[in-house]
């Protein structure tokens, strides 16, 4: 199972992240779905994460149960949370199948304990999926925590868990920017794009921990993650046509993040 790679879309890839009801973006799910099924033959084994996008910010934000659950009505909400994730699961795997992709939904909530970050969650099944050449589908999900009763599983801290836990030695994060840049691409024209990062130091020399940096998607926390995990990654811009494939594949790609 060494070379499993750990694959995670971001939600606002496949969703219209923009917008304050749940929005798919069938178009870019169908792309990646193809420049998928592109690259299983190549491949010893894949396990895909995506994120929420506008089926989870948007309430999220709305109703503040990343903060807990602190009344009656914040449990619906975090239920109702939980489903609109899994209608998203369901429509993008329904199209990863369609393009004949083994997707098998799991539902990272379902046995994941959250005590401000996470702390476990059933990886077993997980490879044992992979083993049967099957494409497990996890997703970032509000999660149970013990001391707030809730909190953001997210994508990002998924990957690298179960990377580890598994055994996979590359994790590949499809983002809606290139890589790590020396400042924000978004508003400054002379950033420029760094093809490597093995430490922190490097990432906060350019991103600083900034609040205006982080609007890229949590650049830094991505980072962070992998960094600890150990594992070597790349961060780069899903959204290109093709890039999904090249990462599968090991081309050149994006940000190289190893430690």
């Amino acid at each position: 199972m060494s070379h499993i790679k750990v694959l995670k879309v971001g939600g606002s890839i496949i969703t219209e992240k923009e917008k304050n009801e749940p929005s798919p973006d069938l178009e870019q799910m169908e792309r990646i779905a193809r420049e998928i099924k592109d690259s299983l033959p190549s491949l010893s084994g894949l396990v895909l994460i995506h994120g929420a996008g506008s089926y989870g910010h948007p309430i999220v934000k709305r109703t503040g149960i990343h903060q807990g659950i602190k009344t009656d009505k914040d449990k619906v909400h975090f239920a109702e949370t939980q489903r609109l994730q899994n209608e998203l699961n369901s429509i993008f795997t329904k199209i990863l199948t369609d393009n004949d992709i083994p997707a098998f939904p799991v539902q990272p909530s379902a046995s994941a304990i959250m005590h401000g970050s996470l702390r476990s969650m059933n990886h077993e099944v997980v490879g044992s999926l992979v083993g049967e050449d099957v494409v497990p589908v996890l997703y970032g999900v509000p999660a149970y925590d013990r001391t707030k009763g809730c909190s953001i599983l997210s994508g990002d801290e998924i990957l690298p868990y179960l990377a580890e836990k598994i055994g996979a030695k590359e994790v590949l994060h499809g983002t809606n920017v290139d890589g790590i840049y020396t400042s924000d691409p978004h508003k400054d024209p002379s950033s420029e794009l760094i093809e490597e990062i093995t430490s922190m130091e490097e990432v906060d020399r350019y991103l600083g921990g900034s609040k205006d940096t982080d609007v890229t998607g949590g650049m830094r926390n991505k980072v962070k993650h992998l960094l600890e995990s150990g594992i070597s990654g790349k961060i780069f811009d899903a959204s290109k046509h093709n890039n999904v494939k090249k990462a599968l594949r090991g081309d050149k790609v994006g940000t190289h993040v190893r430690s």
